[in-house]
């Protein structure tokens, strides 16, 4: 079966994931979220449609929750979705169902890969393991997709939205005085929410909080909220957390997903 499978990922574990969904799957168009970002809409024609998106504080991003608006897919299609998290995948599978029914669709099937966290942290030997076990994370999920096999995600009970479902800058993401202008942050924020000001980053507001600025970041002068008091009531120290990146991705794969 021929599909269409549509990607966003920051520090490389849903690109990676993607690539394996094709290797596995075959005859798969690979399309990341962040170069359709400005069609005012997306024509699908496929009717076989895949999304790989990581989970953010339980919710979907919000550019992939833009591209789906604008959507418009063949009557008949099966849509699935393959979300990466540290922890669970939270409220994703029911808030893509709910967006996609707004566009005459429905998720027909929702399937995990846990993967090392881009915002909070893992003990190291938990990041291995789930490096290590991703392949076969994601071969369990092969049949089901090609057997088209089909679950129910609908929720009447609507939740708010999150402050991670619309353009924020809610985590405080900030550069500070080590900036040195390279404009790698520029380049890799899939919002182009990046500028450069006298030679130094300058972070606004139209922030998707995928922390890619943060994980590229060549001098680690881009953080997230410095404020102590905060990351004390949520038992973490910023100063303890590492940059990370898939170790298969580099930075122009995550680049390359603008054009």
């Amino acid at each position: 079966m021929s599909i269409t499978l549509y990607y966003f990922s920051a520090t490389g574990n849903s690109l990676t994931t993607a690539r394996i969904l094709v290797q596995e799957l075959g005859d798969c168009r690979l399309v990341p979220v962040a170069a359709v970002k400005n069609q005012p809409k997306i024509v699908e024609e496929n009717n076989t449609v895949g999304f790989v998106f990581p989970v953010y504080y339980g919710e979907m991003p919000y550019p992939v929750r833009e591209a789906v608006s604008k959507m418009v897919f063949p009557a008949d299609s099966y849509v699935f979705a393959v979300n990466t998290y540290r922890g669970h995948g939270g409220a994703a599978p029911q808030r893509l169902d709910a967006l996609l029914r707004t566009r005459g669709q429905k998720l027909s099937l929702a399937g995990g890969v846990p993967m090392p966290g881009n915002s909070f942290i893992n003990a190291p030997e938990k990041d291995a393991a789930y490096l290590q076990q991703q392949e076969e994370n994601i071969k369990t999920l092969i049949p089901a997709i090609r057997n088209k096999e089909v679950q129910n995600y609908f929720s009447e009970e609507v939740l708010p939205l999150r402050p991670v479902s619309y353009p924020n800058n809610f985590r405080g993401i900030t550069a500070d005085d080590n900036c040195i202008g390279c404009g790698r942050c520029v380049s890799v924020c899939p919002m182009n929410n990046i500028s450069l000001q006298n030679g130094k980053a300058l972070i606004g507001d139209n922030c998707a909080t995928c922390l890619a600025c943060f994980h590229w970041c060549p001098v680690e002068a881009i953080w997230m909220s410095k404020k102590e008091e905060m990351w004390d009531r949520m038992g973490q120290d910023i100063a303890r957390r590492s940059k990370y990146q898939h170790p298969q991705v580099t930075f122009s794969d995550i680049t390359a997903q603008k054009n």
